[in-house]
């Protein structure tokens, strides 16, 4: 270029004094040329540089690239027909080749020749960008959704007509007492992420049972509606086109959507009944492992980030399991002496399948049902539980997990010896930190037994002894109810190794140290109460999740537990999995609940409650599920094909072609700032801190919408 432009004013120069040698000639072909020399590239005539005789094109130096159209909207009226825009480059006025790019691949693509494609259902506004010879130029696409369609095709006619007009209000709010249709699910003000199974709407019949009902999801730049022929009046139920979900998510990733019902019947419409849905701006990561004791019973694992149903892992009564983080190695229990030769350590592959890897070890004592409840590093490096009791106690044992000689080696543990006792211990997701319900035996508690939890500072090293050694230090109360407070029990470290969340309950059955989840003192499993708490080690605060309790029914706020945190970040939110007997919409009501698994959003920082109304786990079995240990999958190598940073053992996730965006992505190394769900230390690792871009948990994320 430095060259090219020293020949410019070279020539520029010789130009000039040739001019001053011709003086005012007259000649209008050299005027003219010279026009063409600082101006329009494509002008003729004359002995100018540029003009008829010219062949170096000065003009392309000083021309401003520009993208025609500079705006463009595209609708889209089906799910299923793209829409397209073609988009030039323009150097004055001539076409040129360009490279072109966008701002996001998320629902549109654009090919080599600017032709701008839809590629999935969504809306919102792309920057198109075109690069020829250095120089750069943009335009604004818009996309936008407006649909409108049956989902059933026998939808009557006259109530369709009502549907689509104005909406009468609803008769039974102004009944004695009242008796309108209200939304069961999913909850007003509940948190979701992208990638999920649609969730089915249920709104209560209301005094006038729907015969039809038209469904609205909308968004900026996205609306679809739906009608709907009801097959059950009584128990209105709406199951929404996952296509459509997932484009309604889509668009509205980092803000709201809301949800609308009109019901109507014999020709007459009422309504609308709406809620509004917070969408994180991410998607779900790794695996849900949860047991169920109804047929098909054992092991189940399901992946809350996407649509495919639970898999079976582990039949029978191989139970009472836990996971390492990273999602490498799963260790069971089994039910006193049945399958006892199926309980230990099993490690886990990329598709979710569980091979043995060792039995239990030897040596557990008393009912040791082998490694049930046992506790991992994050990891996967080593497993632990108690010498006498599979809940806990005193004397955690250790052992160093070796895939490659499918062995545990004994490893040095300091610090929790015969003095300290510890029920349901948990490392945090830093592997720092160790939290426990304070449990009998303890030869000095520092706190109320059964009723506080401790947390103490881990330190590993690998190289000392055979297995290493793991050091506990610095016990400290983070929690005391008190001697008749409400018993603690399921501590979970959330990404900050501050916060924990916990189950809590007053009434509890005795046996097994009180750590029986839901077993009252009346020995009724279910029969305990339970609501989630959190609690804040660095600030010493100690708050009910109370929005994450709450359900539809009064009872639904005490049947709550077993949390368990997903180990990163998500969206900007932290996400906990947890076991709860409550009212699933219509589906499951009064005498017809039973334990399954809820999803609760939580807010970082702020004050007060962080928590938000939980959503259904989609695709558990139908059966009474519990104990939801959310772990990661195991992490992809580098060239590895993936979706997100938090995919990649090394943290980081890019297109292959690092000079098309479009490419698709494979793990790799970090270049330039970190982007969305990729590794980072503080926020200035963060590709643009300033639009809110943090570091959270370990990850880059954005900030939850306000």
């Amino acid at each position: 270029m430095q060259k090219n432009s020293r020949a410019v004013w070279l020539l520029v120069w010789v130009v000039a004094v040739a001019a001053t040698f011709a003086g005012c000639s007259g000649d209008e072909g050299g005027v003219a040329g010279n026009q063409a020399g600082f101006g329009n590239a494509s002008g003729s005539g004359g002995n100018g540089v540029g003009g008829g005789g010219g062949n170096i094109d000065i003009d392309a130096n000083t021309q401003a690239l520009t993208v025609e159209p500079a705006t463009a909207t595209l609708t889209l009226t089906s799910a299923g027909q793209p829409a397209s825009q073609p988009f030039s480059a323009k150097l004055g006025s001539d076409t040129v080749a360009a490279t072109w790019s966008l701002s996001n691949y998320n629902f549109v693509n654009i090919d080599s020749s600017g032709v701008a494609t839809t590629t999935a259902l969504g809306g919102g506004k792309v920057t198109v960008t075109a690069m020829h010879q250095g120089k750069v130029a943009t335009a604004e696409l818009t996309v936008n959704v407006v649909i409108s369609e049956d989902v059933d095709p026998s939808v009557d006619p006259t109530d369709k007509a009502a549907l689509s007009g104005a909406p009468a209000p609803d008769p039974g709010a102004s009944e004695s007492p009242p008796n309108p249709t209200r939304f069961l699910y999913p909850y007003d003000e509940t948190v979701m992420a992208r990638g999920i199974v649609a969730p089915l709407l249920m709104v209560s019949a209301g005094s006038v049972p729907p015969q039809s009902a038209k469904v609205k999801l909308s968004a900026p730049f996205f609306s679809w509606e739906g009608f709907y022929t009801v097959a059950a009046p009584a128990t209105p139920r709406f199951a929404i086109p996952q296509a459509v979900w997932e484009g309604a998510v889509n668009t509205a990733a980092g803000g709201k959507l809301t949800v609308e019902v009109v019901k109507a019947s014999s020709g007459s419409a009422y309504g609308p009944y709406s809620i509004g849905v917070t969408i994180a701006d991410g998607s779900l990561k790794g695996v849900v492992y949860y047991l169920t004791y109804e047929n098909p019973s054992g092991l189940w694992s399901v992946r809350p980030g996407d649509t495919t149903a639970a898999k079976h892992v582990k039949p029978g009564c191989v139970v009472c399991h836990s996971v390492s983080a990273n999602g490498k190695f799963l260790s069971t229990g089994a039910e006193w002496n049945v399958q006892s030769a199926e309980a230990g350590v099993y490690e886990v592959d990329a598709f979710g399948n569980a091979t043995q890897m060792t039995q239990s070890p030897a040596g557990l004592g008393g009912d040791s049902r082998g490694l049930s409840f046992a506790s991992w590093t994050p990891d996967g490096s080593y497993v632990m539980r108690s010498q006498n009791d599979f809940w806990g106690g005193v004397n955690q044992l250790a052992w160093r997990v070796d895939a490659t000689t499918q062995s545990l080696t004994p490893a040095t543990v300091v610090g929790l010896g015969p003095g300290l006792s510890a029920y349901l211990p948990a490392f945090s997701h830093d592997g720092k930190r160790y939290v426990f319900t304070q449990g009998h035996g303890d030869a000095s508690p520092p706190g109320s037994v059964i009723r506080s939890l401790n947390v103490m500072d881990v330190s590993i090293d690998p190289n000392t002894g055979p297995g290493g050694t793991l050091t506990f230090s610095n016990r400290a109360v983070a929690l005391d109810n008190g001697p008749t407070g409400k018993v603690v029990k399921y501590a979970t470290f959330l990404p900050d190794s501050n916060l924990i969340v916990l189950q809590e309950s007053q009434d509890f059955d005795p046996a097994h140290g009180g750590m029986l989840a839901t077993r009252s003192s009346g020995g009724v499993y279910g029969g305990a109460d339970g609501r989630l708490n959190l609690v804040n080690v660095s600030q010493s605060g100690h708050v009910e999740l109370a929005k994450a309790n709450q359900g539809n029914a009064a009872t639904d706020e005490n049947h709550n537990y077993e949390p368990f945190a997903l180990p990163i970040p998500a969206g900007g939110y932290y996400w906990v999995v947890f076991t709860s007997i409550r009212e699933y919409g219509n589906l499951h009501q009064g005498g017809a609940v039973r334990k399954q698994l809820w999803v609760t959003a939580i807010s970082p920082g702020g004050s007060g409650d962080p928590s938000h109304p939980p959503f259904f786990l989609p695709n558990q079995t139908d059966t009474k599920n519990e104990r939801g240990y959310w772990a990661l999958d195991p992490c992809k190598a580098t060239g590895q094909s993936c979706q997100t940073g938090d995919e990649c053992c090394e943290g980081f996730c890019r297109p292959s072609d690092e000079n098309d965006p479009s490419s698709p992505k494979v793990c790799g190394v970090k270049k330039g700032c970190s982007q969305v769900s990729e590794k980072c230390e503080t926020d200035l690792d963060c590709c643009a801190p300033e639009t809110g871009i943090r570091c959270l948990g370990g990850f880059c994320s954005p900030q939850p919408p306000s």
